[in-house]
């Protein structure tokens, strides 16, 4: 899959991965709720319950339904919605501050079973953390006065759409900026200041993300 995060990697230095975090002692697993980052190879996005989104964007319920899983992706408007982005929508994505927005495909089954061919980790959080991200999500969508989504075109693959979404796009705050603000959001030790790159954000996860104690 191609997105706005592709050519980013060109300007990357190898020095701007985010630091590593220390981490506590694992806390149990009971009574604590999963969310998964999906990694395409330049871009990541977000998976949670359906029910538990459409809990927070009543609107959504008409396009996605109630059942399984949903993913979540946050990218410039233009390149994203191409699929296919050219050298300049590509270059505009990044150097400029641009429109963005989310791109929602829902599916039934286990992440890990449904996206076969990507990178699928699992992270644990706490009731509250795991509110707190789904809040993040809500608010990244723009809202109608009558308290709806703004929906555009439909989805790069499977079944959903995009979105209108909030905040600027740029080399700075892109897809994978705001997947790790998600994930920080809910808690989880993780730091989003320069997570630009999809193995800036999974090297932070990988060594943790499943480790709770029986």
């Amino acid at each position: 899959m191609r997105t706005a995060c592709f050519l980013a990697l060109l300007f990357f230095l190898e020095g701007c991965a985010a630091q590593p975090i220390h981490r506590e002692e694992p806390e149990s697993c009971q009574s604590r709720r999963a969310l998964y980052v999906v990694s395409h190879g330049w871009h990541t996005g977000i998976v949670v319950k359906r029910t538990d989104l459409v809990a927070l964007l009543p609107s959504l319920a008409g396009d996605i339904g109630h059942d399984g899983y949903v993913e979540i992706g946050w990218g410039e408007e233009r390149f994203y919605q191409a699929g296919t982005g050219t050298l300049g929508l590509a270059l505009r994505a990044v150097l400029w501050r641009n429109s963005s927005v989310l791109h929602l495909v829902a599916f039934a089954g286990p992440p890990g079973s449904h996206f076969t061919q990507s990178e699928v980790v699992e992270v644990r959080v706490d009731e509250a953390g795991y509110a707190a991200a789904l809040a993040f999500i809500a608010e990244s969508f723009t809202r109608t006065p009558d308290k709806g989504v703004v929906r555009l075109g439909p989805s790069l693959y499977g079944s959903g759409w995009f979105y209108r979404a909030q905040g600027s796009f740029h080399l700075f705050a892109n897809c994978n900026t705001w997947v790790a603000r998600a994930i920080e959001k809910a808690g989880y030790p993780l730091s989003s200041t320069l997570t630009l790159t999809a193995e800036d954000l999974l090297s932070q996860l990988r060594d943790g993300a499943n480790r709770c104690d029986p």
